[in-house]
Parts: structure tokens; sequence; C-alpha cells
């Protein structure tokens, strides 16, 4: 019998770090306003599907560090982080953070004018499937 040699990669845990925003603005307008306080360029992106088929608007940044996603919480028929409904989006980094670059994130997002609060979310396994 021929002798079978398996490799197994370990790529680790997917890490990225997710703020909760709260605001009674729309998308556009919350995105906007962000741009205009932080100096990104967030566009509209492809909408996020889940596998319920519920669709969440997504607004997309990328610059050479990072790519950041600014996604809606809500749509018509649920929430995208049923956990974290007090949330009106979510803001998620490719990339995990260090406390100090998080606590520099929500300083300056809590600065933007249609920002109501700011959160962090910590990486559970739901919001890993979610998300991830």
């Amino acid at each position: 019998m021929a002798k079978r040699n398996v490799v197994r990669l370990d790529t680790g845990p997917v890490t990225f770090t997710v703020i909760g925003i709260s605001s009674h603005e729309n998308d556009y307008r919350l995105s906007w306003s962000i741009n205009e306080q932080l100096g990104l360029a967030f566009a509209q992106g492809d909408g996020l599907v889940t596998g319920t088929g519920k669709e969440f608007t997504c607004f997309v940044h990328e610059d050479d560090d990072q790519t950041l996603r600014l996604v809606s919480n809500r749509c018509d028929n649920g929430f995208l982080l049923e956990k974290y409904k007090n949330f009106d989006f979510i803001l998620k980094f490719d990339t995990e953070l260090n406390e100090a670059e998080t606590s520099a994130w929500l300083r300056s997002l809590r600065n933007a004018p249609l920002v109501s609060a700011v959160f962090p979310i910590p990486v559970t396994k739901q919001v890993l499937q979610i998300l991830g």
C-alpha cells in the first residue's frame, strides 16, 4: 500500500474589527458625513445578501492599508446582527485593530455630526459567521 502524505494548512482565525453605529439618518447621508468628518471615500458597493435572502446596503472605502465596509444593520424584513439591533449601522474593518486604534476610531466617529452613538462589537462566532 502506498504511503499518503497529508498536509494541513492552518490559516488561523479570521480577524477583523467591528463597530456599531447609531444614527437616524439614511445610509447615504451617514456615509457622506463620515467621509467629510474623517476624510474617507465611502462609495456605494454591492449589497450584502445573507443566506436567508435578506439584503443590506453597503458602502465601501478602500485604501492601501485596509478596506472598510459601512453596512446597514436593518432591512425591510429584519436585522443583519439581531443581537445588536440597537445599532443602525455596522462598520467592519477587514483588519484587526489594536485597542489604541479602536479607541481613536471611536473618538473620531463620535465627532461626526450625524452619529448618535458608537460602540465596539465583539467578534463572536455569530458575528464571524455573518460578516466573516
